[in-house]
């Protein structure tokens, strides 16, 4: 049977780009419930309402040499409610409320998005937008898009550095300069994961649904929260690398800028810790470590492909193109899984087929 936990809220924002006080008197919008649920079968779902499912998946880490294919979903992490560890949270966790999850150093994951309704999705890792490599703004920019739309984008696996292609999300502890905000910022890093996600309006929401009859959207959806995935306060916190080259689309949004409210209308913190930490934390068996990649080559599993043709992929960040990756600034050799384009099965997830590029010599 599932268990299901009720977030609290943090008691207060601990950064302006986030902070719904900071927008002056306008009436706010009415708060989501925010809740974890733990499933028997390993892993969590973060719930708002009615409206969304989160869920943080593990996945197998790609080779940071050539291009690869969307790796699998390994299965969700685990998630705990602050308010479920008692007096062992940190004064951070306290302060920040929302949950915990652990992640093993160097360890991959890819986020999944399940939106019923569309609503706009930032996203950034220690507070720098995974689309433009800026700072995260509490405003929804269009000409340099720096949010996806939940409907229309099912998952993000990293951050976007080219047209076409994103580098994996690669967990590093910070202080060694692996993370993407250790490398753009100057201020003491902060680590994790933010996620900021508005809803539209009454008015734009109704003439999306009355456009629906002739189909049903099979992604679900969520609706106006705002999330901060954010490290321990300890010698085990995790922010975000960047790592291999996968092939992903972050497609353009078809809404107008007046589409969409002026705040989001939740927030949760989800404090990254390293995955050693996780008993002593909650008194729970640590997770098994990640998957290699030479079990994902016995195993047989295959890559993924996702595809819109009606969608448009935003431009690629030159802020981000120019990071460099975990394996780049720790060392080591690069065990990441290779997909090899010329053996590997693709598994077509998408609405469209990608089209294959034609070489054209001259013959004549």
């Amino acid at each position: 049977m599932a268990e299901n936990t009720k977030v609290v809220p943090p008691k207060k924002s601990a950064n302006k780009a986030t902070d719904p006080k900071s927008s002056g008197s306008k009436k706010r919008p009415k708060k989501a419930p925010v809740t974890v649920t733990s499933h028997d079968f390993g892993g969590s779902e973060i719930g708002i309402g009615d409206l969304v499912d989160i869920t943080f998946q593990r996945t197998l880490r790609v080779s940071e040499s050539g291009l690869n294919g969307l790796p699998p979903g390994l299965g969700m992490f685990p998630l705990r409610a602050v308010e479920s560890l008692g007096d062992r949270a940190t004064a951070a966790m306290v302060e920040r409320g929302g949950v915990v999850m652990p992640i093993y150093q160097r360890e991959a994951m890819w986020l999944s998005f399940h939106a019923n309704v569309p609503v706009a999705i930032q996203i950034a890792t220690g507070l720098r937008c995974a689309i433009t490599g800026n700072e995260l703004e509490k405003r929804l920019r269009h000409r340099k898009q720096n949010f996806l739309v939940g409907t229309t984008q099912p998952w993000l696996d990293g951050f976007k550095t080219e047209s076409g292609e994103v580098r994996q999300f690669v967990a590093a502890r910070l202080g060694d300069g692996a993370t993407v905000e250790e490398q753009l910022s100057d201020e003491s890093p902060v680590g994790g994961v933010q996620i900021v996600v508005w809803e539209l309006t009454d008015e734009a929401l109704a003439r999306w649904k009355s456009r629906q009859d002739r189909w049903v959207d099979e992604m679900p959806s969520v609706s106006g929260m705002c999330f901060s995935i954010a490290p321990l306060d300890c010698r085990m916190d995790m922010g975000v690398g960047a790592g291999g080259l996968i092939q992903q689309e972050i497609y353009r949004s078809d809404f107008a800028k007046s589409d969409w409210k002026s705040e989001p209308s939740a927030r949760v913190w989800v404090h990254l810790t390293d995955a050693s930490n996780w008993t002593a934390l909650t008194g729970e068996p640590q997770p098994s470590t990640p998957v290699t990649a030479r079990t994902y080559a016995d195993w047989g599993y295959p890559w993924f492909d996702y595809f819109d043709a009606d969608h448009v992929d935003v431009d690629g960040s030159p802020v981000l193109a120019g990071v460099k990756t975990v394996g780049q600034v720790l060392g080591g050799d690069d065990d990441g899984a290779s997909m090899h384009p010329g053996a590997a099965v693709v598994t077509h997830l998408g609405p469209s087929r990608r089209p294959q590029r034609v070489r054209t010599p001259r013959w004549d």
